[in-house]
């Protein structure tokens, strides 16, 4: 155990799928023992925000819909706060079933856990009493849980960063641990990551649209958070914090780091299983401000300067984010099956410059600037099965150049098919999209922390590679199941990289369900 400098690298390691663990895995779900997807406070005083909804009618009640023109002056600031919090990950659809309905959301989840909640604080925001207020789901509604004027609490335990001092709505994103680790296990706190920066994605995006910018902020004083919001922590604990500004306001710094380390934690490696997501967790909080060191990762792309630079010279012509952004948001579910048919070279190069590049992005109401955590310390393979216009074979993906190297020349979806345990979609696919991390030199650079913001990164990116995909009528699922291992050893990938996330993407064989 002592080979590791970092919790985090245990963690990952015992974590990983491997075809002897699942064979003898005897993890059974119990679900009478479920917890519950939604937090209720009964006695708290709600906000409902339902009627100010950007839908023709109203789902959540019998209120309706009121008219734009008819807002007074709170409700014309209530509206974008409502429209934000039902895009980022409000119920889209209701599917009956004998016991319960099923609540799906605007951000995909692994499982259907929706592990992330949103909290919202308001200070001299017209329409809200100062207060910390927790989104309720199901109603769409705010309740009422702390009131008071806390912001100068949320300055200091983000250092106070320049953003925050001109913010007076912050959204705070946490994660429910046993809403997921239920089925997952200690493997969960991936996916917990993943699917909050699934929900970060969409908040970026509707907030922008609505007239604010998204700012998120992933280095701060955990304690002060989590007792702020007065949260359990062997539950539910902070996992970023998103200030919302006026898109055309004038900002203070920018470019203050939103990134911090934490420490870094060899000491007392061995936990027991059922133990390792807490601990994680835990040993990831921030105490104290220290300056972020100055690393160089090594230049992947090095080692496999010899093939050739493949750009993606033109855009998908008939594609664009006018009068679609909120309908692609709204209709997006997780593809259950491919038809193995192919998608076009264009297609795939729109995707990942939505993802990468939104600068290239025109539309007035589409943030260029999409603000990750540290999106540098991630890389980008692609395997491709079937698209036009490219051989067969893995490739290194540059998100600055915006061009493919070859790394192998074969067809993979026999590979894949196994690499993803088995699931279908990675047969069918047309290509697959492998985000990766020199896990070893990030933990250098933000401690344990750098788990957290590589996960709540490329689950923010999958969201927008999610989006993308919809847009142009093709299909797309994240999977956050794979034999770890195995993927750089048959695709050829570093061994140095351990893989974060993988999005499939191809033809649907059938409606999204």
């Amino acid at each position: 155990m002592d080979t590791y400098q970092s919790y985090a690298e245990y963690y990952h390691e015992l974590t990983k799928y491997t075809p002897e663990g699942i064979a003898s895995n005897q993890h059974r779900l119990d679900f009478a023992k479920q917890p519950p997807l939604f937090k209720e406070y009964p006695t708290a005083k709600n906000i409902d925000l339902s009627y100010l909804l950007p839908l023709d009618r109203n789902p959540f009640s019998d209120a309706g819909i009121k008219n734009p023109k008819d807002y007074s002056k709170e409700e014309k600031h209530l509206a974008p706060l409502s429209q934000i919090l039902y895009l980022a990950n409000g119920v889209t659809a209701i599917i009956p079933y004998a016991d319960s309905p099923f609540y799906m959301r605007a951000a995909p989840s692994a499982g259907g856990l929706y592990p992330t909640e949103i909290y919202v604080l308001a200070s001299s925001f017209p329409g809200l009493k100062d207060g910390i207020y927790n989104y309720q789901v199901k109603k769409h509604s705010l309740a009422l849980i702390k009131e008071g004027d806390f912001k100068n609490q949320i300055q200091h335990a983000c250092f106070d960063h320049p953003i925050l001092q001109e913010s007076n709505l912050l959204l705070i994103a946490t994660g429910v641990f046993v809403r997921s680790s239920w089925r997952y296990q200690d493997r969960a706190y991936r996916r917990i990551c993943l699917d909050t920066g699934h929900v970060i994605g969409n908040i970026n995006l509707a907030s922008y649209f609505y007239g604010y910018k998204a700012y998120n902020i992933g280095g701060f004083i955990d304690s002060a958070i989590n007792s702020l919001l007065e949260l359990d922590e062997e539950e539910e604990q902070s996992l970023a914090i998103i200030p919302l500004l006026p898109k055309d306001q004038e900002t203070a710094d920018v470019t203050h780091p939103r990134c911090l380390p934490s420490r870094l934690d060899s000491d007392n490696l061995r936990t027991p299983e059922g133990y390792r997501l807490i601990e994680l967790h835990n040993r990831s909080k921030i105490e104290k401000s220290v300056p972020v060191p100055d690393i160089k990762f090594e230049n992947v792309e090095e080692k496999f300067i010899l093939s050739p630079k493949l750009p993606f010279e033109t855009y998908w012509k008939n594609a664009n984010w006018k009068g679609t952004l909120i309908p692609t948001i709204l209709k997006r579910r997780s593809t259950r099956a491919f038809t193995g048919e192919p998608i076009a070279k264009e297609r795939l190069g729109w995707i990942l410059d939505f993802a990468y590049n939104g600068n290239l992005f025109k539309e007035s109401r589409i943030d260029p600037n999409p603000t990750y955590l540290d999106t540098s310390i991630i890389q980008t393979f692609i395997a491709v099965n079937n698209v036009t216009g490219l051989e067969e074979g893995c490739y290194y993906y540059s998100s600055l150049g915006r061009y493919l190297r070859q790394v192998r020349f074969k067809n993979f979806r026999e590979d894949i098919y196994y690499l993803c345990l088995g699931q279908d979609l990675g047969y069918q696919a047309s290509a697959v999209i492998f985000h990766t991390c020199d896990l070893s030199r990030a933990v250098f650079k933000y401690g344990e922390r750098a788990y957290r913001y590589l996960h709540l990164d490329a689950g923010h990116i999958g969201q927008r590679i999610n989006l993308a995909a919809i847009n142009l009528q093709l299909g797309v699922s994240g999977i956050g199941g794979f034999f770890d291992n195995q993927v750089n050893e048959l695709l050829g990938i570093p061994e140095h990289e351990v893989v974060i996330y993988i999005t499939v993407l191809g033809v649907p064989a059938q409606t999204n369900n």
